[in-house]
């Protein structure tokens, strides 16, 4: 192997490893997405989506001594088996030591997506509930549920239908949105690999 053969087999896979370690790397960006899924009880249907949420929003107190979030979830995915529902803007509540919303009497740490517009306060439903076991949330931050969220919730959705769906064992997780800048970068350094490839070729 020559000293350009050399070369260009160093470039490349300097460039592939560098577009590994971007591609796994965790995102910066404070943007994330809350997933979920479970069978509804009630119906048997599957029963998954997200929520996009942003972690930097500043938080207000609820009068029940949550914290709230003003329209820090800008879009949701709700699909209840075929029928499948989107919206823009949520707010989201996060409760610790709550009671949980299926009228049980347990405690439970609690968060909440609605967007509030027909809330009633003395029969407060929300969009979407995720109940999980008091006192293990870390704290009421958005920003340590990205890192200390349980994986086990029971789940309680008000379709825009009106249809109640829950689960109590449904599967949550939270994962970062890539940047918009990284998504950039991995897509530079792949351009700029194949046409560094093709120049190769056409020199032999």
């Amino acid at each position: 192997m020559n000293a350009k053969n050399k070369l260009l087999m160093a470039i490349v896979g300097a460039t592939f490893t560098l577009l590994e370690t971007l591609s796994t790397a965790p995102a910066q960006a404070s943007v994330f997405n809350f997933e979920f899924k479970f069978n509804a009880q009630e119906t048997g249907e599957n029963v998954n989506g997200n929520f996009v949420f942003d972690d930097s929003i500043k938080p207000g107190v609820t009068p029940d001594g949550g914290t709230f979030y003003g329209n820090a979830s800008s879009k949701y995915t709700i699909n209840v088996g075929k029928d499948v529902f989107t919206g823009s803007s949520n707010s989201i509540v996060v409760g610790r030591d709550f009671f949980r919303p299926d009228n049980s009497g347990l405690r439970a740490d609690v968060i909440g997506f609605d967007n509030f517009q027909n809330f009633n306060p003395s029969n407060p439903q929300f969009l979407a509930t995720f109940a999980y076991s008091a006192n293990s949330l870390r704290s009421d931050a958005l920003s340590d549920l990205s890192t200390a969220l349980p994986s086990s919730a029971l789940a309680l959705i008000n379709t825009p239908t009106g249809a109640t769906l829950s689960s109590i064992n449904a599967f949550t997780k939270i994962t970062p949105v890539p940047e918009p800048a990284s998504m950039l970068g991995i897509l530079t350094l792949s351009v700029g690999t194949i046409s560094l490839l093709k120049r190769k070729r056409q020199y032999n």
